[in-house]
């Protein structure tokens, strides 16, 4: 699993969405909190083989994450998701969950590196 470097530009982002980038932050902020329960039922509903519950939250983690512009966060998803409807084995589902805990642990690292 390779490590990326994340970089997020607020201002870019707040221009194409026409919000201003104190309140892209806390957005970015709460979707990155928010992503923690998301991906504790990510790994039940992987543990449990349910793939309409991988999916709905699969669905749910590329939606707010696209809207926020979040690549690799959205990267590391539609490859699970792609996976998820294809019907792919477990094994791989496991390594393809793994790199989106990693890209979401690496966006928590960033936003607690970037807090004033």
């Amino acid at each position: 699993m390779v490590n990326v470097e994340l970089k997020i530009d607020y201002d870019k982002i707040s221009q194409e969405l026409k919000v201003r980038p104190e309140i892209l932050k806390r957005l970015i902020l709460s979707f990155s909190q928010a992503l923690a329960d998301r991906m504790v039922k990510l790994e039940e509903a992987l543990k449990n083989n349910d793939t309409a519950q991988m999916r709905a939250i699969l669905h749910e983690i590329k939606g707010t994450g696209g809207n926020l512009r979040l690549t690799t966060i959205t990267t590391a998803e539609n490859d699970m998701h792609v996976a998820v409807k294809a019907g792919e084995e477990k094994a791989k589902l496991e390594n393809y969950f793994k790199v989106l805990k990693q890209r979401v642990s690496e966006l928590g690292q960033y936003l607690s590196k970037a807090a004033p």
